[in-house]
């Protein structure tokens, strides 16, 4: 069977179905082999001998550059015996510009289902290549490239999630490795797949737990200003910048010999009674920092080691 293209067809859809772009994200469960029905089936409805000479396109021969392509691939495969990964990569990446050539031009049904076919190998086998010398952002996207094409490739998942975690995207490992888990694992055991699982949940637990305590003590650092800023606003206010009003509270507190009350304050300074209770909580909060700095400076002193005469 062939599929004709008319490059000057008016309709999108049409020429979306059947210019055969290979790099297309396509749906689960047979994606790959989806895109070239697909094709196929809007083809069928169109008849090429009723459409003007000119708006005919001729089938483009798939064979030449399969052929060329998987050459490049044994080549590259022989490279990386030899574990020379960059001239691997290089020659798997001369075959997929090879299979390029493909993108836009009607094929026949078999030859393009081989030409996505081993563009995912030549996606994979670089990943791969790309994932042994520590490359791991090419790795990502070499793995998502193959994905691309067939989001059912467990090769391609499975090297894609090794890249992720190696990045420390490990809330995107885990979902590509939970993903494999629903194909069936790949070359993975199910206990080698549980226990990689496993640990990236405990280390995306770490991070929204970290996250958290982070915001939490963002909060209380916004809470402190908030109320430094508002402690100035009041010293402003009554004309107490001369900090006698501050430092006379701060004893009180010290001595405990008054009970100090925000209503005390407020008699005090002639304040109203917000103000005083605000003015009091940023003085609590200063001698709770001393006192802390303190007893922090008192540990530090009794645990450092004692130097010889």
């Amino acid at each position: 069977s062939r599929v004709v293209v008319s490059p000057h067809n008016n309709t999108n859809s049409v020429v979306s179905d059947l210019s055969l772009h290979l790099s297309l994200p396509l749906s689960p469960p047979t994606a790959r082999s989806a895109l070239v029905r697909r094709c196929m089936g809007v083809a069928s409805r169109l008849d090429p001998d009723m459409a003007p000479a000119e708006e005919q396109q001729k089938v483009i021969d798939g064979e030449p550059l399969l052929e060329a392509a998987g050459k490049l691939k044994e080549q590259g495969n022989a490279k990386t015996k030899e574990k020379k990964y960059s001239e691997a990569v290089a020659l798997y990446e001369q075959g997929i510009a090879i299979l390029d050539k493909a993108d836009g031009h009607p094929m026949l049904r078999k030859e393009a289902e081989a030409v996505v076919a081993l563009k995912v190998v030549l996606y994979n086998n670089a990943a791969q290549c790309l994932l042994n010398q520590e490359l791991w952002r090419r790795a990502l996207a070499s793995a998502a490239a193959g994905l691309h094409l067939d989001p059912e490739n467990t090769k391609a998942l499975y090297r894609r999630a090794v890249a992720q975690e190696k990045l420390r995207k490990h809330k995107e490992a885990l979902a590509d490795f939970r993903a494999l888990e629903k194909l069936g694992g790949g070359a993975l055991t199910k206990e080698e797949l549980q226990a990689r699982i496993d640990g990236l949940k405990k280390k995306v637990e770490a991070e929204i737990r970290a996250k958290a305590e982070e915001s939490s003590d963002d909060e209380v650092d916004n809470e402190l200003v908030k109320m430094k800023e508002r402690f100035d606003e009041i010293v402003e206010k009554y004309d107490l910048r001369d900090g006698e009003a501050a430092g006379e509270v701060a004893d009180w507190l010290v001595s405990g010999e008054w009970l100090m009350t925000t209503k005390r304050v407020a008699q005090r300074w002639k304040m109203e009674e917000q103000d005083a209770e605000d003015f009091l909580k940023w003085i609590a909060k200063g001698l709770e920092f001393k006192i802390q700095n303190a007893q922090a400076q008192q540990q530090a002193e009794q645990t450092a080691p004692s130097l010889g005469d």
